[in-house]
């Protein structure tokens, strides 16, 4: 820590910052000083990065509130969020039943938290909130209605029989936003579809006998389309994280969404910037 004077005498107190330095509070790094109405300075050197981990609600620089005199907040370096975490896949439809749907990306993490008046941040490097998790896999449907029919055995003796499609495969689950020391991941590929039952011996608890059984099902998908009796539908492919500064990708049918792009800047509620940063800024603006 140390104190400057300019001006008339004006102290200013500042800090500059370790290379690797996380989840930082200006309340931690100023002590007693924070609530004290002198003027305090954040410094980020050239070349060296600060940044959120573990969680998106934690910021790689949190100003709280309750804050006395001003800020600035000086970064030569990067400032970067945490990265959102991919949504989770749906189920593949059982036979006869509704594939699941899958989850939503999480939203990316923003790099600093505000929630003090008197902030300013003067920026010539790079601050940038954490890419957007992809959004999971929808899971597939199944290969058709279950149907039924007769199946003449002898002359003039009939048997039910049924014809069951195979399940769907489960969705992939989503890739994971870029950030802090954390590379995006890809959207995870859907699972492959189960196989439509073939015909075995024991018909009364499997609705079928033998495999002259899976021919007659055969014959009678071919026949009439909305009695089908197929594989099931392999699941569809998670979206890919974003990187820094960017949504979480959504695939092609998808129920969720990507995840937002974390804030580079997120302001609490009533607060607002002393000035107007510049620079390189990457992800939702507060």
């Amino acid at each position: 820590m140390q104190q400057m004077f300019l001006g008339l005498g004006a102290k200013v107190i500042e800090h500059t910052v370790s290379d690797g330095d996380t989840d930082l509070n200006a309340s931690t790094i100023f002590g007693s000083d924070f609530a004290d109405s002198v003027n305090k300075r954040i410094i980020i050197s050239s070349g060296h990065e600060i940044g959120a981990t573990s969680s998106t609600s934690n910021r790689a620089l949190t100003v709280p509130a309750g804050m006395g005199g001003k800020l600035e907040i000086k970064n030569l370096g990067t400032i970067s969020g945490f990265g959102g975490t991919g949504g989770a896949a749906g189920a593949g439809a059982p036979k006869g039943q509704t594939p699941g749907t899958g989850s939503a990306g999480a939203d990316g993490g923003s790099a600093i938290y505000i929630a003090s008046a008197g902030v300013s941040v003067v920026n010539t490097g790079t601050i940038r909130g954490g890419g957007g998790g992809g959004d999971g896999g929808d899971g597939g449907d199944d290969g058709g209605l279950t149907t039924n029919g007769m199946f003449q055995l002898t002359s003039g003796s009939y048997s039910g029989y049924y014809c069951h499609p195979g399940g769907g495969g489960a969705g992939g689950v989503g890739g994971n936003g870029q950030g802090y020391n954390t590379a995006l991941t890809s959207g995870a590929s859907g699972a492959g579809g189960a196989p439509r039952e073939s015909g075995g011996s024991n018909w009364a608890a499997k609705g079928y006998q033998g495999t002259q059984i899976r021919a007659a099902c055969d014959a009678q998908a071919a026949g009439d389309s909305n009695k089908n009796y197929f594989n099931g539908q392999a699941g569809d492919a998670g979206g890919d994280g974003g990187g820094f500064g960017q949504a979480g990708n959504s695939t092609a049918n998808a129920s969720g969404g990507g995840g937002v792009a974390g804030k580079y800047i997120e302001l609490a509620g009533g607060i607002s910037l002393a000035n107007t940063p510049s620079g390189t800024l990457q992800g939702t603006a507060p």
